[in-house]
């Protein structure tokens, strides 16, 4: 049952993607008797993280529930206090983390605080999907830089215009909508100064 509602937090995640940088958009799942009791996704940017979200939607339901979280809950004070605060509150006896956070203002420290308040925690699960799931957070974190994503639309021959000059479309309506949700997602787009009118 733990892979069954971890997978439910990280698709409650992506309804948070491109919408709360510089926070990761991380994905919490309280299950009670075996049941979803409530889900939370990460907020914008100075608003409620997932767990504090999904917690609030639960109420005093929470109490003895388990969590399922993506990413490990922060345990610092930031736009918004600890989440480890808010779950040790709540009275959650379980937590199933993902993945652990590297921020080196997380790393380990959120599953230890709330292992030392006596809730079980669990860690490691999906890994590789939810790094892949939050690759632009974890580059920024890891690699201190931000995640590029180069896009381009070139003809089979390598062109992106006629011999002309003249520019056409080259792309079809289903790759443009593709590149509109990705720029959707993130924080800058680099464009020649020509090709933004």
């Amino acid at each position: 049952m733990d892979r069954y509602f971890m997978k439910l937090a990280i698709r409650r995640a992506e309804k948070s993607r491109g919408k709360c940088s510089p926070n990761p958009f991380v994905g919490a799942v309280i299950v009670k008797d075996g049941k979803t009791i409530a889900e939370g996704s990460t907020m914008p940017y100075g608003y409620d993280h997932a767990e504090v979200v999904a917690l609030k939607a639960a109420g005093e339901a929470a109490r003895g529930a388990t969590m399922y979280v993506s990413l490990e809950p922060c345990c610092h004070h930031g736009k918004t206090p600890p989440c480890t605060d808010a779950i040790i509150k709540a009275g959650i006896k379980r937590v199933v983390v993902g993945i652990t956070d590297p921020n080196p203002l997380v790393a380990g420290k959120g599953i230890a605080a709330l292992r030392a308040a006596g809730i079980a925690v669990e860690s490691g699960f999906f890994e590789q999907e939810i790094y892949e799931q939050l690759e632009y957070y974890l580059c920024y974190i890891n690699k201190k830089r931000p995640f590029v994503i180069w896009k381009m639309a070139l003809s089979l021959d390598g062109k992106y215009a006629a011999s002309d000059g003249s520019a056409k479309w080259i792309s079809n309506p289903a790759s443009r909508r593709s590149v509109h949700k990705l720029r959707a997602e993130v924080e800058v787009v680099l464009a020649g100064i020509r090709s933004v009118s």
